[in-house]
């Protein structure tokens, strides 16, 4: 048998170890306890109100229409997504909520188990321990299987950015635009993977192409929904939603305030740019460079949770990749590690999250993959050949 037979083998029977914990193991049954109460219900409420006629950015409609489809009970006074979100979510708006539930966490599922498949053939081919380490990974760490539970974007947000790398890979600047319009979803937790790609286009065609196909598709996907949607949205929405989303957090400027104060919000900031200046000494497009910026991505989110940290899934295997083609035994350390931090840590910081009752701390996880990246990959030369070139022998 082949090692490439051996690690689709290893990774598919991982990945059903991580459903059958889902199914049997709890996060389902609390899944469906929560129904009614989880994220997914808020998401879907919005989109419900735009089915119906109502104005969810209404601040005097949308909290008594919320209880009344029997959705979460609103912790602000308009719908938390911009029109474009509430617009791509009504075709779930049209069923039962009970149903669109089923719909979103098996959608997330799949689409996360395919891109995680293709990312690891694409950076770590023919690996069994490292396919099967991701792949056990990937349901069965607290921020995915939280994320299920809540019925979050974690896993559609983190399969779209891996999407988005393999397309570039591929060569392929319009296919991997597509993807990337799911960052108009949460794009606080996007805003460095965005800038790491169109830092790419400095050097590379693919990425300069593909920076523009994203901006036209979005463009006209906001466009759209922002003359479709009530005249008034985003007033009310400025008002309500960015003074309570960013208070507080498992961000670094929230852990940075609660340690030492007002001040510690500034010397976050000052950080994550520092984080920025550092990330940019990669060669751009390159895979080293993508690690640093998507990672950053999520250390240095001004609004993020724990369940977040599925993103970290994509900066891991690229850097699994980099450090693979150097040494196998560092590579393969460095998946282990990467897994057994989001199998062990992150539930250590959840615990200690639900003593305190507060969630905050939890992003020294995404900050030690950032470091951990950036010290690792240190060594990559400032002119690294870009992704996409990686991509030619395995096309041919």
């Amino acid at each position: 048998m082949t090692s490439e037979r051996r690690a689709e083998i290893f990774y598919w029977a991982a990945i059903a170890i991580g459903v059958v914990f889902i199914v049997v193991g709890g996060p389902l049954a609390r899944r469906l306890e929560l129904v009614h109460m989880n994220d997914f219900s808020g998401v879907w409420s919005g989109a419900r109100a735009i089915v119906l006629g109502v104005d969810p950015w209404d601040p005097t409609k949308y909290y008594g229409f919320a209880v009344e489809v029997g959705t979460k009970t609103p912790d602000a006074l308009v719908y938390d997504y911009m029109p474009w979100v509430a617009f791509a979510v009504a075709p779930l708006a049209m069923v039962p909520l009970e149903v669109a539930g089923w719909i979103w966490m098996i959608a997330s599922m799949v689409c996360a188990a395919l891109v995680l498949r293709g990312l690891l053939r694409a950076f770590v081919p023919a690996r069994p321990v490292m396919h099967a380490a991701f792949g056990l990974t990937l349901f069965l760490a607290q921020p995915s299987f939280h994320a299920i539970v809540l019925g979050q974007w974690s896993l559609l947000l983190m399969s779209a950015v891996g999407a988005t790398v393999l397309a570039l890979r591929a060569g392929r600047p319009l296919l991997a635009a597509v993807p990337s319009l799911l960052f108009l979803a949460k794009p606080q937790l996007v805003v460095f993977t965005a800038l790491g790609l169109a830092y790419g286009a400095l050097r590379g065609s693919v990425f300069r192409r593909y920076v523009i196909f994203a901006l036209v598709l979005a463009g006209v996907v906001v466009v759209i929904a922002w003359l479709a949607a009530p005249p008034d949205w985003f007033p009310a929405w400025l008002d309500d939603i960015p003074p309570r989303r960013t208070i507080r957090s498992a961000v670094l400027p929230s852990a940075l305030n609660q340690l030492i104060g007002p001040s510690g919000r500034y010397v976050a900031y000052a950080l994550i740019a520092l984080g920025a200046v550092i990330a940019a000494r990669f060669g751009p497009g390159s895979d080293a460079s993508l690690a640093a910026w998507l990672s950053l991505s999520n250390a240095g989110a001004i609004y993020s949770w724990s369940y977040d940290q599925v993103l970290l899934f994509v900066p891991a295997v690229i850097t699994a990749g980099i450090l693979t083609r150097r040494s196998e035994r560092v590579g393969r350390r460095f998946a282990l590690a990467a897994a057994g931090t989001l199998l062990i840590v992150s539930p250590v910081f959840y615990g200690i999250a639900v003593l305190r009752h507060d969630e905050t701390f939890s992003v020294l996880v995404p900050l030690g993959f950032f470091v951990a990246i950036v010290l690792l990959l240190w060594r990559e030369p400032a002119g690294q050949t870009a992704t996409v070139a990686h991509a030619e022998p395995a096309a041919a």
